[in-house]
């Protein structure tokens, strides 16, 4: 469960939308919001405040009283900084904090520029610890100024597996909050002729076999699905299909990642689905 979120905020409306998000994460108790301010000069306790970092508090202050009660309590916190990495920033306030999961947006200004696209989000993506969920763009606002409602992320969960380990299924079994309904999914993209692809589409559909009692326990519907192609493209299109609310993937590789991160299937994932993306990181390996 997700009790401590972290929402690196820069205004724009990616960022009001990923706060908007968290609302539908069951168990959240605390929200912190994130703010990152470039500057030449920065404040000195007791001495000087830098007036940007100044007037981004205030911003912040008057957003948080404009969310009302939104079922959690919100901190803010403002880092300034003369240069390297914000990614960085986001990734040290994450550690110190205890955060479990990151909420970005994928299109914004500032931290959450150009997604998968600008180095800012990809290192967060990186080398980041914590889960992370990415949401799209905020969707035509409502009449009258009402904020874009998020979809309710755990309606219908798409669970994407390559069977390597570790299991995503049994890590999505123990961290998210509890789906309405959840699909199996794996991709079969490789093959050298139609044997081999069909004798690895069986094997596939009775792998996932086993992995549906970690559902069906918790008396969760689930469905197991297989499809042949390309990774990226086949879960993209199953999911829009099968009216998908979250798609869950996990992280692999050294530092929290796959290297060659801006080729991998999770980035082609991230960066054309239209539904909230869970990307789920490995537990740190303690030393022998």
């Amino acid at each position: 469960m997700y009790e401590k979120v972290l929402v690196p905020f820069d205004f724009s409306p990616g960022s009001k939308h990923a706060v908007e998000c968290v609302k539908s994460i069951p168990g959240t108790r605390h929200v912190l919001l994130l703010h990152v301010v470039y500057t030449k000069t920065p404040s000195v306790a007791g001495e000087f405040v830098n007036p940007d970092a100044d007037y981004a508090r205030l911003r912040l202050e008057e957003y948080v009283r404009s969310l009302g009660n939104p079922g959690f309590a919100i901190a803010t916190r403002v880092e300034e900084i003369t240069g390297g990495n914000i990614s960085d920033v986001v990734n040290r306030v994450a550690a110190a904090e205890g955060i479990s999961l990151t909420v970005m947006g994928r299109r914004g200004q500032g931290v959450i520029e150009a997604l998968l696209l600008g180095s800012v989000a990809s290192d967060v993506l990186r080398y980041g610890t914590t889960d992370l969920l990415l949401v799209g763009r905020p969707g035509k606002e409502p009449a009258g100024g009402a904020k874009p409602p998020c979809p309710d992320l755990f309606s219908h969960v798409v669970i994407c597996t390559d069977f390597s380990a570790p299991d995503v299924v049994a890590l999505a079994c123990g961290r998210l909050p509890r789906p309405r309904r959840v699909s199996l999914l794996h991709v079969v993209s490789h093959g050298e002729s139609e044997d081999e692809v069909r004798k690895l589409t069986e094997s596939a559909w009775a792998e996932l076999e086993e992995c549906t009692g970690a559902f069906s326990s918790r008396h969760v519907p689930v469905e197991t699905a297989v499809r042949v192609g390309s990774t990226a493209e086949e879960i993209v299109a199953f999911s829009e299909k099968e009216g998908a609310t979250l798609i869950v993937m996990k992280s692999a590789g050294k530092r929290g990642f796959i290297p060659g991160f801006p080729g991998t299937t999770t980035a082609h994932v991230a960066r054309a689905a239209r539904v909230p993306v869970l990307v789920l990181k490995q537990p740190a390996v303690a030393p022998q």
